[in-house]
Order: C-alpha cells, then structure tokens, then sequence
C-alpha cells in the first residue's frame, strides 16, 4: 500500500475504533449502575438480620415475663387461700408478708412487661419496614439486571459488526501497527493520527523540530509525535503560515538583531559601550532560542523543489 493508502485507512479505521471502545466501555459501565442498589441491598438485609435477632431476643424476654407474672400471681393467691386457716398472729404476719411480696412483684413484672411489649412492637415495626424495603430492592435489581442484559446483547452485536468492518479494512495493514494503533486510541481519547499543521502537532499542540516535520512530509513511512505518540502526517492549511515562512521570519529576526547591534557598537561612547555589553546575553538567548526550529539542510531542499 502506498503511505497515502494506509494514512486514509488509519483514518477510517481510527472511527471504527473509537466505536468499539466506546461500545466495551458502555459494557464495563452497565453492571455499575446497579452498584449501589447491591450496596443498599446489602446494607438493608444487614439491619434485617440485626432486627431479626432483637425480635427474637424481645420475644423471649416476653415469654420469660409472663412466666414469672403468672407464678407471682399463683404465689399471691396461695398465700391469700391461707388466711382462712390462720390461728396466730405470727402466722399472720409471716403470710401478709408473703402476700405483699408477692403483689409488688406482680406489679414490677407487669410494668415490665409493658415495656418490653413497646420495645417488641417497635422491632416488629421496623422489621416490617426493612422487609419492604429490601423487597423492594430485589424486584428494581432484577428489573435492572434484565434491562442490562437485552442492552448488553444489543452492544455485543454492535461491536461484533463493528470488528467485522476493522477486519475488512485492515487486512492490508501490518498486525504490529494495528496493535500500536489500537493501545493509542484507547490511551488518547480516540485520536491515534493527527495532522501536522505547519511545526505544530495537532494532537498535543507541541512544536516539532523542523528536520522531524521534513521527514513526515516526506510520508516515506509511519512516524509517531515524540511528544504524544500519535502517528503523524502532514496536511497543508490555509490559515497556517508554512514551514518556509516560520522558519525564514526566523532568520530575519536574527539579521535585524545582529544588525542592531552592530550599529550600537559603533554609535555609542564607553558609557553606552557598557550598557550594550549587559544586553548582549539577552540577544544571544534569543538567538538560541530560535534555533532548534532552523534546519539548514530542509530549506535546501524546499528551495530546491
């Protein structure tokens, strides 16, 4: 394939691609979505089983209660039946004892019981409540979970088609690039080959040195931005200034400079001598500063073509 077929190959496959991981990612989110109604199942069938343990507990606590009113009762009654036969005042008062303990304790077991009834219709209250709850829960889960499988057999059969068409159209192209191509546009928001506009990477905006956009120009073979990866190939824009224009700008600003200052030189006294010396550094770094984007050897050859 020339280099001009597998650039527009990249470019519609870079489209397929960016579908397909679209698609696996819609995939990979699906489940997610029922994540926190799990958590919230999980957490409501937590407090069923802690309230179930309570209503269990109360419940026990009840009968026990009751058992010990229904024996204060018995008690009380028995020594109330030994009146009748009572010839002493000793007996008397050991029996009315009998009698009056018992009675009070009828009544601390009574007002136990009470407490222990709210306590238990309370739990009960709030077992129910959970119990709807977590019915609820499970019914909109398994709504859910059959809403995100008929989605996901529609995704699958989607990104299946989809890899059909990356088959069909990259049959031509080297297994190892496919491979490269892939991890880029997973790794870069769906953008695996971008244009050069003038110096600059369309991809990441970094400016590239001037023999690095010679060699994409040239579009001998597949080269990748050193700054983001990217595969790279040159188009030619309008609104951009070209790469002859940048770069002979650059070596008018760096005439004029020189001119300026050999004028300075001339003109000034020692005075001013002095103060032409401290700006110098600032002219020389300039200077470098515009020669990583100078490439003899391509203006050559643009001159010459």
């Amino acid at each position: 394939m020339r280099m001009d077929e597998v650039f527009e190959t990249l470019r519609k496959y870079q489209e397929l691609l960016s579908q397909r991981v679209e698609l696996e990612s819609q995939l990979e989110a699906m489940p997610k979505t029922i994540d926190i109604q799990n958590q919230m199942l999980s957490r409501e069938r937590k407090s069923w089983a802690e309230a179930k343990e309570q209503y269990e507990i109360s419940e026990s606590n009840l009968r026990e209660l009751r058992q010990e009113l229904e024996e204060a009762e018995m008690k009380r009654e028995n020594a109330e039946k030994q009146m009748d036969g009572i010839t002493t005042q000793r007996e008397y008062d050991a029996v009315n004892k009998e009698i009056r303990e018992a009675s009070e304790k009828e009544q601390e077991l009574r007002r136990r019981i009470q407490e222990e009834e709210r306590r238990f219709a309370e739990i009960d209250d709030r077992l129910h409540r959970i119990e709807i709850s977590v019915s609820t829960l499970e019914a909109e889960i398994a709504q859910k979970r059959t809403e995100i499988e008929a989605k996901t057999k529609i995704v699958l059969d989607e990104a299946e088609k989809i890899k059909s068409e990356e088959t069909s159209l990259t049959s031509e192209l080297d297994e190892d690039l496919k491979f490269k191509f892939e991890r880029i546009i997973r790794s870069k928001s769906g953008m695996g080959i971008v244009p050069i506009h003038g110096v600059v990477c369309t991809g990441c905006h970094m400016i590239l040195p001037a023999n690095f956009v010679n060699e994409v120009r040239q579009a001998e073979k597949i080269v990748f931005c050193p700054y983001c990866s990217r595969i790279l190939y040159f188009e030619e824009a309008e609104t951009d200034e070209s790469i002859e224009e940048i770069l002979a700008g650059s070596l008018v600003d760096l005439n004029d400079e020189e001119a300026e200052e050999s004028d300075e030189s001339e003109s000034n006294d020692e005075s001013e001598e002095t103060v032409s010396k401290a700006k110098r550094p600032s002219s020389r770094k300039k200077k470098n500063q515009s020669e990583p984007l100078i490439d003899n050897d391509f203006i050559i050859d643009n001159m010459d073509e």
